[in-house]
């Protein structure tokens, strides 16, 4: 679906629900697809010059992948912190 420039984006809802099926290919979970769909709507609505390029979709998706691995990342380190397993402690 190619997206559209437009100053309602952070109100368009099959924007926000594309984005969110995407993010959730990326992350376990629905808060944290929640959490990236929303990151990337935030950065998007701050920096409307995002979008100026011709290539909104690769710019979005980039956008969006890249807070999908920040909260990869994120949740990963808190499992791991929790758990005991991969502290070394007996």
């Amino acid at each position: 679906m190619p997206f559209q420039k437009y100053a309602s984006i952070p109100n368009d809802l099959n924007f926000r629900e594309a984005l969110l099926l995407w993010a959730r290919k990326f992350v376990r979970s629905d808060t944290g697809a929640t959490r990236v769909t929303q990151r990337t709507i935030d950065v998007l609505c701050a920096n409307p010059s995002l979008l100026d390029g011709r290539e909104i979709n690769e710019a979005t998706f980039m956008l969006l992948r890249r807070h999908a691995f920040n909260e990869f990342e994120l949740s990963s380190e808190q499992g791991h912190r929790g758990d005991g397993a991969m502290s070394g402690k007996s």
